[in-house]
């Protein structure tokens, strides 16, 4: 076998797995659609950020101008990532957060082991995780807590009440999310396709559950 081909092989491999458990989180995915779906049928806007902010821009974009003839338009607003805490401390208590969340490589993560890691959860669970951390949680302005600056996003939306939904790697650690979607993928590019990959079929599940849901076609 040439080197190219030995090299083509690796590169296919380093993708193949992980590629693979995005598709066996096809559950979380409809999980986390349905409730996005929920908020926009009341009338919630979707609040997109993420530790680079062409992310944001690209969800927001995404669900505002569809790209598909004759797909509805939904409210989404991008943020930068410094300003998304002050921007969801005043967003209204039913509309979306959607983070797309850097992961830090695994000697990066040990020292942080102790802190609250995002957890999947009912509305409720979520609360009462949020009430037993108390007064031992770090302020929700402090980007030096483990997450950084989108953890302290995820954390205002959390206590004002939206719907809050983080795309992230095995080894990131932040507040309590509502639907945490862990892509388990070790190489940060392919975690990076990873992702992208995810909030397209997150978009494309909102749009079937509006159209064809349990409570049918959305006006």
């Amino acid at each position: 076998m040439t080197a190219a081909a030995v090299l083509t092989t690796a590169l296919a491999q380093r993708r193949e797995r992980p590629g693979a458990d995005l598709a066996e989180s096809a559950p979380d995915l409809v999980a986390a659609a349905a409730a996005m779906a929920r908020r926009f049928r009341w009338g919630g806007v979707l609040h997109a950020f993420g530790h680079d902010d062409a992310d944001a821009h690209h969800i927001a974009v995404e669900f505002v101008h569809p790209v598909i003839v004759g797909k509805r338009a939904l409210p989404a607003i991008a943020h930068g990532a410094d300003r998304a805490t002050y921007r969801l401390r005043h967003a209204a208590p039913g509309d979306l957060a959607l983070a797309v969340c850097d992961a830090p490589a695994r000697r990066d993560a040990e020292p942080s082991r102790g802190a609250p890691s995002a957890a999947v959860g009912s509305s409720g669970e979520t609360a009462r995780n949020r009430a037993a951390e108390g007064a031992d949680s770090p302020k929700l302005g402090d980007h030096t807590r483990p997450g950084g600056a989108v953890a302290a996003a995820l954390a205002a939306a959390g206590e004002r009440g939206l719907l809050t939904v983080a795309l992230a790697g095995r080894f990131w650690v932040g507040p309590p999310v509502d639907h945490l979607l862990t892509l388990p993928a070790d190489d940060p590019l392919v975690l990076r396709e990873l992702q992208v990959s995810a909030y397209h079929l997150l978009w494309e599940l909102t749009h079937a559950l509006l159209e064809h849901g349990p409570d049918g076609p959305t006006p």
